[in-house]
């Protein structure tokens, strides 16, 4: 009888510690987020860019610390990590002020690559309105479904409403599960190599410095394939910051 007693304590304690690690967990983040905007507010800037960075690579985010980030960068005079963290903003608001600003810092470092384009503005269009059109396609693909359990009552042919439907599905599935982002990076260092193939040993075909917007296409070991000037080239993959949240 005791060592069942003391099998049930060890299990209620053993439940305690567990939803006060849960509950501890769940608070730190709000603890971290309140000392870092303590930190800014009192014009500590190297301090709470470290916290935001811890909390920024845990996934715990808002456009407000995005944004504090890359205030914070530019007046330290890190005109990438500024640039990074305001594309990280834009893709989290699409706060067109974001592109603005960019644009500016782009002219002021004679930066390629941030002239707002149909393309991007076309994604930004599609993340503002992803649950809408979600919410679209879900609508036509339940409509096809109840015409094709209607033809069914009626014994006629389902299979043209059947082909369809599995088409309706793909684009859903489609929307849903890839990224509504173009796949760009900046150049994170000055004196970044563009090489014309993804070796070493490859040629160099122009030499960066920090800040610049590259077009990503693919990757090969260390080496990520871009596009500059409308041109392919290769750069390390350590010499990107990708823009991606």
């Amino acid at each position: 009888m005791k060592n069942k007693q003391k099998a049930v304590l060890n299990f209620l304690f053993a439940l305690l510690l567990l939803f006060t690690g849960i509950s501890t967990e769940a608070q730190t983040p709000d603890r971290s987020l309140k000392k870092a905007d303590s930190l800014y507010n009192q014009k500590q800037y190297t301090q709470s860019l470290e916290i935001y960075g811890d909390l920024l690579s845990k996934g715990l985010y808002s456009q407000s610390i995005l944004l504090k980030m890359a205030f914070i960068h530019e007046g330290l005079g890190n005109i990438s990590e500024s640039l990074y963290y305001l594309n990280l903003y834009y893709l989290a608001s699409n706060d067109e002020t974001a592109l603005v600003k960019m644009n500016e810092m782009a002219d002021k470092h004679h930066l390629i690559g941030y002239k707002t384009t149909q393309t991007r503005q076309a994604f930004s269009l599609l993340r503002e309105y992803h649950s809408t059109i979600t919410g679209l396609l879900s609508g036509i693909a339940a409509l096809i479904f109840g015409l094709m359990i209607y033809n069914r009552k009626r014994e006629k042919s389902t299979m043209p409403l059947a082909i369809m439907m599995l088409f309706m599905l793909a684009i859903i599935f489609s929307h849903i599960n890839y990224s509504l982002d173009p796949h760009l990076g900046i150049v994170h260092r000055n004196s970044t190599y563009l090489m014309s193939g993804p070796s070493a040993g490859a040629s160099v075909i122009g030499i960066l410095n920090e800040g610049h917007l590259l077009d990503l296409e693919d990757k090969k070991d260390v080496w990520v394939h871009v596009k500059w000037m409308n041109e392919d080239a290769y750069i390390r993959e350590d010499q990107i910051l990708r823009i991606e949240l």
